[in-house]
């Protein structure tokens, strides 16, 4: 439902941005009172959303790397919004063994799943990995390692890198 309502004001804000862009239209904008500065926003938003892809796919084409990381095609993608414990190169054992349960319960939900559906954001991270959400059968696979306590939200920067580390090595 979010995310149709999402695509429906998206469309009215494309619409309406469309009607501004037309010379004759400037009277009809501002007879409707929309400023500028919104238009300018409704702008970058919808230019950032129409960046963004949806792919369903069998879950047959999906590797999973580990637990925020899965490949596609020979393409790495990184799940969005969650950070799960390093496997490649664990900062402890603990870590290690966190890391193998969080890559093996994200195996687990695409090999179960009826529908996998791979949103990718349009942006990438330092890697240069695609920033997505995975949805399995309707649900956000990052939510779901987040509330069985096999991710953590993900925070940028080095104070963030030491608070992951503490969490999944003390």
């Amino acid at each position: 439902m979010k995310r149709m309502r999402s695509k429906f004001l998206l469309g009215i804000a494309g619409a309406v941005a469309i009607i501004a862009a037309i010379p004759e239209a400037g009277n009809f904008v501002q007879s409707i009172g929309v400023p500028k500065s919104i238009l300018r926003e409704i702008g970058r938003q919808s230019e950032k959303y129409s960046r963004q892809t949806t792919i369903v796919t069998s879950a047959g084409e999906i590797s999973v790397y580990d637990g925020d990381t899965i490949k596609i095609g020979g393409q790495r993608m990184r799940l969005l919004d969650i950070d799960t414990p390093e496997i490649s190169k664990p900062r402890c054992s603990y870590e290690e063994k966190a890391g193998s349960e969080a890559r093996d319960r994200l195996r687990e939900l695409i090999g179960q799943a009826g529908t996998v559906e791979i949103i990718d954001s349009g942006t990438t991270d330092k890697y240069g990995r695609n920033l997505i959400h995975v949805e399995i059968d309707g649900r956000d696979a990052g939510k779901v390692l987040l509330n069985e306590g096999l991710a953590l939200r993900y925070r940028g920067g080095s104070a963030a890198w030491s608070a992951r580390k503490r969490h999944w090595c003390g």
